[in-house]
């Protein structure tokens, strides 16, 4: 009984700590940022990148520059998946529309796997979803169809 309880508790840990895809990794950083704030989410995604202290006063600036505007948008209502690109197998950037109150902003995360696990390669946000959707909305942007 003892040899059992054993086996399921390393397979249970195994899989508990098995690397997880850049999807789940946001849907934990949105838990964070709702359940504890920004910071906390933040400091989760960077702490998948070895090299990210390296940078520290720029995620410090990247945490107080959100933390402003979160101040001014309210309370944080949801968000939606708006694009994810790839450039082969490990290289990816998630474009997520994060809901509040008074705007919605957009964060751009990318991933990178150089190896068995996934870090976090960059993290970009913005409020300027209303001019990216005016520019797309250009007739330069519209295709000829063909007579």
């Amino acid at each position: 009984m003892l040899l059992l309880s054993l086996v399921l508790f390393i397979l249970t840990y195994q899989i508990s700590v098995a690397q997880n895809s850049p999807e789940e990794m946001v849907n934990k950083f949105f838990d964070l940022y709702k359940k504890n704030g920004s910071d906390k989410a933040i400091d989760y995604l960077f702490a998948t990148n070895k090299y990210a202290k390296d940078n520290q006063e720029a995620i410090d600036q990247l945490k107080s520059n959100l933390k402003n505007i979160l101040a001014v948008d309210g309370p944080f209502w949801g968000y939606d998946l708006l694009l994810k690109k790839m450039a082969g197998e490990n290289f990816v950037m998630l474009t997520l529309l994060v809901k509040h109150d008074r705007d919605p902003l957009t964060f751009r995360i990318v991933f990178y796997k150089p190896h068995n696990e996934w870090q976090v390669q960059n993290f970009k946000f913005d409020n300027k979803m209303d001019d990216e959707l005016e520019e797309a909305s250009k007739g330069y942007r519209i295709k000829d169809t063909p007579k």
